[in-house]
């Protein structure tokens, strides 16, 4: 892994989020790149209201010192997450972007290994009530997403969740690729949850075999319930665990995210979870 990618915005200093991504770039030797968005969706939003002179007047005042205001709290959080890299010895790079928020970091994953946003951040993007904004966040990424709550330390272990759907396959896959070799080190418990005891099934042969080759430390664990319920509580027990996740795919949504599931797990905002799609 080489290039790590931190959504910077005025949560940035809350709880750890920044440390977290001070350790992972640490620990796999990256360069940690900062993307700060001036939203210019604003301007959008006034150019397209019709008036009289006057109103065009007092309107393009508005825009000037709503863009002044915003500009000057990028500056003051470019120079904050700069000096913060310094002092953490940490490799860093710059990215100062314009436009639509969601856009704008979309771009930015065409280009590096992996997306870190503190649940803060997250949840600006899905303030939106049908929730298509987050929607369009996480299946367009080009780059899987690491959500980091404000309070968690740097995971250990890992839950991989599975679902027999292509998505938590691909995930699983991703999260391989992305950590290797360090998640060598890690204990890892391979999560399926089943309707009724009675459902439960004997894993496939192939996963079996290629799970056994890329994780020595490998725990088989069955749950009965509900995944948004026996997942939360199976990661507060064992340690608040990485958990790993399929997301929104071209074949739409995977078993474990769909509908409720996906909003208790991640509007939560404490699990550590590892989002591909």
């Amino acid at each position: 892994m080489d290039k790590l990618l931190l959504v910077v915005d005025q949560g940035i200093n809350a709880g750890n989020v920044l440390d977290q991504a001070f350790a992972l770039a640490k620990k796999n030797d990256a360069v940690l790149t900062g993307v700060f968005v001036q939203d210019l969706t604003l301007v959008d939003y006034y150019t397209v209201l019709g008036g009289e002179p006057v109103y065009y007047e007092h309107t393009f005042q508005i825009i000037k010192d709503s863009l002044s205001e915003s500009e000057k709290k990028t500056v003051e959080l470019i120079n904050y997450f700069v000096e913060e890299c310094k002092k953490a010895n940490v490799r860093f790079k710059v990215h100062f972007d314009k436009g639509d928020p969601v856009e704008e970091v979309v771009k930015e994953t065409l280009f590096a290994d992996l997306l870190l946003m503190g649940y803060r951040s997250y949840n600006t993007f899905a303030s939106d009530s049908d929730q298509q904004v987050v929607k369009q966040l996480l299946s367009r990424s080009r780059c899987p997403i690491l959500l980091l709550p404000e309070n968690a330390r740097l995971f250990e272990s890992v839950a991989l969740c599975y679902d027999g759907s292509d998505s938590s396959m691909r995930a699983i896959d991703e999260y391989f690729h992305t950590f290797k070799p360090a998640c060598a080190d890690w204990d890892h418990y391979l999560i399926r949850v089943f309707d009724q005891a009675e459902t439960i099934t004997a894993a496939e042969e192939g996963l079996v075999e290629i799970l056994q080759l890329r994780f020595p430390n490998l725990n088989w664990v069955d749950l009965v319930g509900k995944p948004k319920e026996e997942i939360p509580y199976f990661a507060s027990q064992k340690g608040d665990p990485l958990v790993v996740m399929g997301a929104y795919g071209k074949s739409g949504i995977a078993r474990f995210f769909s509908g409720s599931t996906a909003d208790h797990l991640l509007k939560s905002g404490t699990l550590q979870a590892f989002i591909t799609h």
